[in-house]
């Protein structure tokens, strides 16, 4: 469209003045955007993909998109340090509570089930991901070992029991069923409210509940699939590969 169409132009004569940023000089543009039309991210896009680099590359100039974008670029960069030093200590607690190396492995492979469910619920809700998204995301990553945590140390216990390993995997993953349900419908139950939040000063909260929510609901009905399943393939390993001696039930030795 012409750029008349959708922008009101004055002109007037400033003051006289060479702006630069470290040697070079440079030009300023600036904009307001209407939260409720478009995003920061959404112009971005359209300006890279409608010749905004055909532009420099003709004029022999470079660009770089400074405010909003650039913070939300440093908070990115922040945040994924932030992020894997957490996951970093996450795993180093629990190699030290379990003694195993590879049993944390198991506990935080819940976690990007939880990005998954952060996804889908924003698709659900017509939300973009925002950077209170991401963070929410970050905290989720240690909401969302607890019921993990749970079940593995219920299974473990049974496992010290003398109890056989598949048989250990399968009653402990029944037995902390309800536990495992209750622990998160208490957290979802208390978040789910903000979901629905119509004040205009709590609904920037609402794509942080969304991710927390949605995000438990995954995890929470996942959990008891993928970390059983996970437990018995380290157990297959072990038996094969260290000559761990398994069994898939308990039976009794055939008398003679």
């Amino acid at each position: 469209v012409p750029l008349s169409a959708v922008v009101t132009t004055r002109e007037r004569t400033g003051f006289p003045r060479i702006r630069s940023e470290n040697g070079p000089r440079e030009v300023s543009i600036t904009a307001d955007l209407d939260a409720s039309v478009t995003t920061t991210s959404e112009v971005i896009g359209a300006l890279l993909d409608n010749g905004l680099r055909k532009i420099a590359l003709d004029n022999g100039v470079e660009y770089r998109f400074k405010g909003r974008a650039e913070e939300e670029s440093r908070t990115l960069e922040d945040m994924g340090v932030g992020t894997a030093l957490g996951i970093t200590l996450i795993y180093i607690i629990l190699a030290w509570v379990f003694a195993s190396y590879t049993r944390p492995i198991v506990v935080m492979s819940v976690i990007p089930l939880g990005f998954i469910g952060a996804i889908v619920g924003h698709l659900l809700l017509g939300f973009e991901l925002t950077i209170l998204s991401l963070i929410a995301l970050a905290g989720l990553s240690g909401i969302v070992v607890n019921n993990s945590i749970i079940l593995v140390v219920t299974i473990k216990e049974r496992l010290e029991g003398g109890e056989a390993p598949f048989d250990a995997i399968a009653n402990g993953t029944r037995d902390r069923l309800r536990a495992v349900l209750l622990t998160s419908l208490t957290t979802i139950g208390g978040l789910t409210p903000i979901l629905f939040e119509t004040d205009l000063q709590a609904q920037f909260l609402i794509p942080m509940a969304i991710t927390i929510v949605f995000g438990l609901m995954v995890t929470s009905l996942l959990v008891l699939f993928v970390v059983p399943a996970l437990l018995a393939i380290q157990e297959d390993f072990g038996r094969v590969f260290l000559g761990r001696r398994s069994h898939r039930g308990a039976s009794a030795a055939p008398a003679e």
